[in-house]
């Protein structure tokens, strides 16, 4: 049975979309109502497809979804003894609070491995793409850390919530700690935690004070590479004297 389906009102907009001629275009957006909510397949039947989406019009319907194919909106592909259409970016753009049960095959592994991977999709469009942008801004900052500053965060939290801290500091100074002083951070919660009372008085301190001495080591660690650049050309024309006096 088809099902309801929603339509984001910016979706004429994308590349994609808009390069599909105007037919195209509304078979592609009611095909979604015949789909699989799970998995964005329904079957490559022309007759069935055509009475339910232009029942009363003469369309070549085999044209138009050989163009929705060439704009890699459609993927085809065997099963059972029969042509299937698979639609990856159907799922990801529908809301679908309790999906009817799956009524046609899974596209190949293959098939979704190499749609996965990028080697069949286009770039994303600009719809799309505003998603992902939304979904990364939803990652909190200490998501990009390496996996031995995840593990140090997930053994403190344990503790006490260190992840809301971070947040809030985040949220209430516009501050995101830098890893190497997250790390100085677990270290010292992990020496001092006996006498650790009040978590955000010391965490404020500890914060305050691991991030001027990591400061502090830059600075010198800076300093010491300005001063070997300084003396590089120095030492380059002092061993350039001794050669020649050697030659002498």
């Amino acid at each position: 049975m088809a099902r309801k389906r929603q339509i984001d009102p910016v979706y004429p907009l994308e590349q994609e979309i808009a390069q599909l001629s105007i037919p195209a275009r509304y078979f592609y957006i009611l095909s979604w109502c015949h789909m699989d909510d799970e998995t964005g397949v329904l079957p490559y039947d022309i007759f069935m497809l055509k009475g339910q989406i232009f029942p009363a019009d003469d369309i070549d319907v085999g044209a138009i979804i050989q163009e929705i194919i060439t704009m890699r909106r459609y993927f085809l592909f065997e099963a059972e003894g029969k042509r299937w259409l698979w639609c990856p970016t159907m799922p990801k753009h529908q809301t679908i609070n309790h999906p009817s049960k799956r009524k046609y095959p899974s596209p190949p592994k293959t098939l979704q491995e190499d749609y996965r991977s990028g080697k069949l999709a286009l770039p994303l469009s600009r719809v799309e793409l505003s998603r992902v942008e939304r979904e990364e801004k939803k990652q909190p900052y200490w998501a990009a850390f390496s996996d031995k500053t995840q593990e140090e965060l997930k053994t403190v939290s344990k503790e006490f919530n260190i992840y809301q801290l971070l947040g809030r500091l985040k949220k209430t100074k516009g501050v995101e700690i830098p890893e190497a002083v997250i790390n100085r951070i677990c270290a010292s919660y992990t020496r001092n935690k006996p006498g650790v009372k009040k978590l955000w008085p010391w965490f404020i301190v500890t914060t305050q004070r691991e991030w001027e001495a990591w400061n502090a080591e830059q600075n010198v660690k800076e300093s010491e590479t300005r001063r070997s650049e300084a003396r590089a050309p120095v030492a380059s024309a002092i061993a350039q004297i001794l050669a020649g006096m050697k030659l002498k």
